[in-house]
């Protein structure tokens, strides 16, 4: 193995690692914008389209596999980390603790 091939297999394992980021990072903002009270329905179905475009996107235009599978582990992984979450912050918690 040369260098430069060490070099393109490093590449291409932080691209991966970088979508699945960017992924939580889309996810988190996604979860975030359905579980607020004030958000429409517009908004809602334009964060989903936004979502499923971006995934299109990453698909489209970046070479590689492990891009689009990182992008979709990462927003799946996010989406169901703080989906699930039920919405509550710490303040709730506390609050609800406090009545008891």
């Amino acid at each position: 193995m040369t260098f430069v091939q060490v070099l393109e297999l490093l590449g291409y394992l932080l691209r991966v690692v970088g979508m699945i980021v960017f992924g939580l990072g889309a996810g988190w903002l996604a979860s975030k914008i359905f579980r607020g009270e004030g958000a429409g329905w517009q908004l809602q179905v334009a964060v989903f389209l936004g979502l499923l475009g971006t995934f299109a996107l990453v698909g489209h235009w970046i070479p590689g596999g492990g891009s689009v599978g990182g992008f979709g582990l990462g927003a799946g992984a996010g989406l169901l980390v703080w989906g699930m979450g039920g919405g509550r912050s710490k303040g709730d918690e506390e609050s609800s603790a406090k009545q008891k």
